[in-house]
């Protein structure tokens, strides 16, 4: 009799040949030492996708390479939108490597798709190590061709092509190696040298934000604005020469030599220009403020200008106990809140309206879609992307416009049956949807009432001057 406990078999499989190729894909060379980037890393980072690929698209191309282990499209907490960019992981490092080989920049309804490993450490992507900003290329020149372009000198992590938003190359791109060493021996290498008839620039590269600071030290000329009427460019320069050396000071004037209340101020270093604008701004100047900071070209101050405006939103219907903090917080969900104002009249009474201003356009777009009807201190707010006075005014002649012309041609939404009773049809009148405001407390009750209907027909009977009960 055996005694009970645990039996242990060995089993010995036959050897057996390796696997043909996948159909559709070329056989890979043996792999040799692999780098530290896809040191056994089986997930891929899937860039610059088409809005319209699902995780579906993602498992159909990949799996060809090998066996998909997971793979998601990330999408935005709030609005559920495409993020464009997505992760696919593989059973084994091999097979990862070979959907990188053949899938990389590769089209995917319309889009070129950009493919990197996926490195979980992002100080590589903090500090722009191995990276180089490449401009003056050819419009026909693709991320593959130019990756084709620099990979002799070392590993090529990612390629891109920047692109406008039809799909169009902007002219210049980037490259991350995976070695600096690498990416300094390209520079060296390509820097002013000729592709397709067209001499590249080729740079280490900066992030804007680190460009944009070294752009404000360099910077020795002011922009400076609220100056007094009566100020002369004599006291200016004794103002701001408490910070440096002044250069030069001008007040721009109209043509009867009337101040315009602006200027501008230049200093013989940098630091000097920055001392003045840190000590300046903001003080007083009469009964208001002055404003000093970098002269900007006219061009540079219409493109901040357009994106300042974009990405304001316009809120109203506030209860009046909303102050901007409550404001913020609301907000704060869709992104980086910049400013935000809650309106008051002079006896410190909120007006029910404000604004807040977030750091990009898709931000202000995503709070729109987001918050649009929503609830805040039991008020439904209405939220929409704040419009410029004249374009406001425009808006509202179009729409009085169509408004005037629904009127002249109602459609008909009520008959008389044979007893000489109103009967009320399914179909209304434009004139119905034009003059009703959602945002109205006077209609919101009403038509939320169990009786709102028959207080809606009421309405639009009074509206188009037939009698409020039939006979």
């Amino acid at each position: 009799m055996e005694k009970p406990g645990i039996k242990i078999r060995l089993i010995k499989f036959p050897k057996t040949s390796p696997a043909p190729p996948t159909p559709g894909f070329a056989s890979l060379p043996p792999p040799g030492i692999p780098t530290p980037v896809e040191n056994q890393n089986r997930s891929l980072y899937v860039g610059d996708l088409d809005p319209r690929v699902t995780t579906a698209d993602l498992l159909h191309v990949f799996s060809g390479a090998g066996k998909v282990t997971g793979v998601r499209v990330c999408s935005d907490a709030v609005t559920g939108e495409s993020l464009c960019y997505g992760y696919v992981n593989f059973e084994n490092a091999q097979d990862a490597k070979k959907a990188m080989l053949l899938l990389n920049h590769t089209v995917l309804k319309g889009k070129s798709m950009r493919i990197m490993w996926h490195d979980r450490n992002p100080i590589t992507r903090k500090t722009g190590v191995g990276n180089l900003f490449v401009k003056n290329l050819d419009r026909s020149i693709t991320g593959a061709s130019l990756q084709d372009a620099f990979q002799k000198f070392g590993t090529v992590l990612s390629c891109k092509i920047a692109a406008d938003e039809n799909g169009k190359s902007k002219g210049f791109g980037y490259v991350q190696f995976e070695k600096n060493e690498s990416a300094m021996a390209a520079r060296d290498a390509m820097h002013d040298t000729m592709l397709l008839g067209k001499k590249l620039h080729v740079t280490q590269f900066v992030r804007k934000s680190q460009w944009l600071a070294a752009k404000e030290l360099k910077s020795i000329n002011l922009y400076v604005k609220n100056l007094a009427e009566d100020l002369t460019e004599g006291a200016l320069v004794k103002k701001f020469s408490e910070f440096g050396m002044v250069e030069s000071a001008i007040i721009m004037r109209d043509t009867d030599g009337k101040s315009k209340g602006f200027g501008f101020v230049s200093f013989s270093s940098p630091e000097e220009a920055r001392k003045a604008a840190m000590s300046l701004n903001g003080a007083p100047s009469g009964s208001k403020n002055l404003f000093v900071g970098r002269a900007q070209k006219k061009a540079e101050r219409k493109e901040l200008k357009e994106k300042a405006r974009s990405a304001n939103v316009y809120v109203k219907n506030l209860n009046p106990l909303v102050n901007d903090a409550i404001l913020a917080a609301h907000f704060s969900s869709c992104g980086e809140v910049v400013s935000k104002k809650v309106m008051h009249y002079d006896n410190g009474l909120s007006k029910m309206f404000g604004f807040v201003t977030f750091s990009s356009p898709v931000e202000a777009e995503r709070a729109v879609r987001a918050l649009h009807g929503s609830k805040l201190l039991g008020r439904r707010l209405y939220v929409a992307v704040a419009q410029r006075k004249e374009d406001r005014l425009k808006a509202l002649q179009e729409q009085f416009s169509l408004s005037k012309t629904a009127k002249m041609t109602p459609a008909p939404w009520f008959t008389a049956d044979p007893a000489g009773h109103c009967v009320v049809e399914a179909s209304i009148s434009p004139l119905t949807h034009s003059s009703l405001d959602p945002w109205s407390d006077e209609l919101c009750c009403p038509l939320n009432s169990s009786n709102g209907m028959a207080d809606f027909v009421r309405l639009m009977l009074k509206e188009t001057n037939l009698p409020t009960a039939c006979p």
